[in-house]
């Protein structure tokens, strides 16, 4: 597996591949906002085009309405220049109960909901064109792409989908007005007696309607795991993973290979009670710190101080970004950084 964290300013851009035997299965999540779709569409020239000269992305997760998650979906699906097909698009939005999204009427429908013009678009396929989530009925929805891939559905739950849906309109109109939400001032590292002070700092907990409607996914193959959180809250996340976890009797912290960190690496959504359900070999941070400031101190104090031999992962080399390589603290703590070779580069992990 391979996992590219493109730069996407304040956002998340993700292409997943899992190199299976046939050709690679690609799993792209969110597209960044409009203002970084260069980016991606560099990337997504550089994928060699499969037997009919077309680009194939398997899957395309569109998380949830946030501009910095989609802002650039409608450029993406518009862009003819590359050649690209998608096997599926997953993505919720509000449909009469126990409607399956089928046929072209439905498809046309996800093309006016993503902006993109003159496209039939295929829509949650996978779920037989149900919503991606887990409820009462069916915890923790497994999807088997490809022989060997397992895509485990642990965000959202049917409550916090429903309650997004409430407000989907005003949601939707905040998302296209490009509107930020407040955010308390950032914690700066000074000032702090250590990282456990700010590990254990009391802070207030994501309740955003759009992120907790976030299709967050554990992907495994050959034994390597990824998971990509979106902005998934932190107790919904947490008490998926740890059903889960009980389903195939393991014992917690379940550590995966890969934590792409939610929000950003918000200490609203990265919680101490999230990290005693899942931990990681490697931490994946998405963010050039603008807009909200992410990443927070707190959420990554929380990571490193959870006493395993880490690496935090970012996409951009920025000041604030730097400042967790410092040597001593690492030494100390026992964590590693890496960063992209290149300025607005990315970073790539190979499993």
């Amino acid at each position: 597996m391979s996992l590219d964290v493109l730069p996407a300013s304040f956002g998340d851009s993700l292409l997943l591949t899992c190199h299976t035997p046939s050709r690679p299965w690609r799993l792209l999540v969110d597209t960044g906002p409009d203002e970084t779709y260069k980016a991606l569409q560099r990337h997504l020239r550089t994928l060699t085009p499969g037997a009919q000269g077309k680009r194939v992305i398997d899957t395309f997760v569109v998380s949830h309405i946030d501009h910095d998650h989609i802002g650039g979906a409608a450029q993406l699906l518009n862009d003819a220049s590359l050649d690209l097909v998608f096997g599926d698009i997953w993505f919720n939005a509000p449909a009469p109960a126990g409607t399956r999204l089928r046929g072209v009427a439905e498809g046309q429908r996800l093309a006016e909901l993503l902006g993109a013009s003159s496209r039939v678009l295929p829509w949650n396929k996978a779920m037989n064109g149900q919503w991606l989530c887990s409820s009462a009925d069916q915890r923790c929805p497994r999807i088997t792409p490809r022989r060997g891939i397992k895509v485990t559905v642990v965000s959202p739950s049917l409550k916090k989908l429903k309650a997004l849906f409430a407000q989907w309109d005003k949601e939707l109109a905040k998302m296209r007005a490009k509107t930020r939400e407040a955010v308390e001032p950032m914690r700066l590292l000074r000032g702090m007696r250590s990282l456990e002070d700010l590990a254990a700092s009391k802070t207030a907990i994501d309740k955003a309607l759009p992120n907790g409607s976030s299709i967050a996914l554990l992907v495994e193959y050959k034994k390597k795991s990824v998971l990509l959180a979106a902005d998934a809250h932190p107790g919904a996340l947490a008490e998926e993973m740890r059903a889960l976890a009980d389903s195939r009797q393991l014992k917690l912290p379940w550590t995966v290979d890969v934590f792409k960190l939610p929000h950003h690496g918000s200490r609203a959504n990265v919680t101490t009670e999230l990290l005693k359900v899942v931990r990681a070999r490697h931490y994946v941070v998405s963010t050039n710190n603008s807009q909200f400031g992410h990443p927070d101190a707190e959420a990554l104090a929380r990571v490193i101080c959870d006493g395993r031999q880490s690496t935090i992962w970012f996409n951009y080399a920025t000041k604030q970004n730097l400042s967790w390589n410092d040597p001593a603290r690492q030494a100390q703590y026992g964590y590693a950084c890496r960063y992209p070779s290149a300025t607005g580069g990315g970073v790539r992990l190979d499993l």
